[in-house]
């Protein structure tokens, strides 16, 4: 017989119990959930994957960085003196033509002129009125996806215009969208406003006007250094076919007397006699002469106000130099058109 009894039997046992914890072996697999990875292992993963989107980034931002260096140089040109930039624009070419429905169609040349794609830029069209007095009146702006233009390569777009009768004045910006983490930057370049008048419309004939009723006249004494700025400056003796290509976009044209035929509807044209003639050494004069008062009186405006906008390019920035035609609400155009005239004289 034992000297322990049943009471004391596991008395030990519980006290070990009771301060000692228990141990799993290796052998025991019952709450293995799966292989472990070394911790240097998932380190160096975690790592490689931060640096790979830094990387990603950093060339995203090289490439935005890149675009905003092109867009600083395209703001400087467009600083640049109106004659330092004639065939050396970003648009280097708008031309306006009428359709027989009515509408306007406006072809825009395009020109990369920076050393770097040109990608995602969008052209903006704003319709806007000469005159003050309609400066509030409703115009839609729309806009051309240039899509992806690489350097040097020129392409022409074109846009249908639903617009009021001319004159108006076509406004264009370049836009160009970026967008950093949740911060959206839209960068706008204004380029040279575009007149839209009648003489956008014309067109030469050879029809005489012997024997019609030309006696409503008017004159432009042409200042030869006007002429020059808006030629580019040539820097050359100022020829009739200068005149007409500078004022009228009339090219290679040594005649000094023309006949232009100008749609004022689609039934009615104006047929208009041009004569450009020396005056004296450092003057050119601009004869227009028409059938009837009321057309003389618009083209004669017209071409005033195609004149006040060309000038306004040579006088101030593009697009900030047509803010003077806001002064017309205090003088008439004739007014405006001789002050600013007189400063090339």
């Amino acid at each position: 017989m034992s000297d322990f009894d049943d009471d004391n039997l596991f008395d030990d046992f519980d006290d070990r119990m009771d301060t000692e914890p228990i141990t799993l072996g290796d052998s025991d697999d019952s709450f293995d959930d799966g292989p472990q990875q070394p911790s240097s292992s998932v380190d160096r993963k975690a790592i490689i994957e931060k640096y790979q989107k830094l990387k990603e980034e950093s060339k995203r931002l090289d490439e935005i960085a890149v675009e905003v260096r092109s867009l600083v140089m395209i703001c400087r040109q467009m600083e640049e003196c109106y004659t330092k930039r004639i065939g050396k624009d970003l648009i280097s070419q708008g031309e306006v033509r009428y359709l027989h429905d009515g509408t306007v169609l406006l072809l825009v040349t395009i020109q990369n002129v920076t050393n770097q794609p040109m990608i995602e830029w969008t052209l903006s069209i704003q319709p806007s009125s000469i005159f003050p007095s309609n400066a509030h009146s409703a115009s839609i702006c729309q806009t051309i996806n240039l899509g992806t233009l690489l350097p040097g390569v020129r392409k022409t777009f074109r846009c249908h215009l639903n617009c009021d009768e001319p004159p108006y004045v076509l406004r264009l910006s370049l836009i160009r969208e970026f967008q950093l983490d949740d911060i959206r930057k839209v960068f706008q370049v204004d380029t040279d406003p575009i007149s839209v008048t009648a003489w956008n419309q014309t067109q030469k004939v050879e029809k005489k006007l012997s024997g019609t009723n030309v006696s409503f006249k008017s004159s432009i004494r042409l200042p030869n250094s006007l002429i020059d700025l808006l030629s580019g400056s040539p820097d050359n003796i100022i020829s009739i076919a200068q005149v007409y290509k500078s004022i009228l976009n009339i090219p290679n044209d040594q005649e000094e007397t023309i006949i232009l035929c100008i749609p004022s509807s689609p039934t009615e044209n104006y047929f208009v006699e041009v004569n450009c003639a020396k005056d004296g050494i450092h003057h050119h004069l601009l004869t227009i002469a028409t059938e009837s008062s009321r057309s003389h009186t618009l083209l004669a405006q017209h071409l005033r106000l195609h004149l006040i906008v060309e000038m306004s390019k040579l006088k101030s920035r593009p697009a900030k130099g047509i803010l003077i035609l806001t002064e017309m609400d205090a003088v008439s155009v004739e007014e405006l058109f001789q002050s600013m005239l007189s400063a090339f004289n």
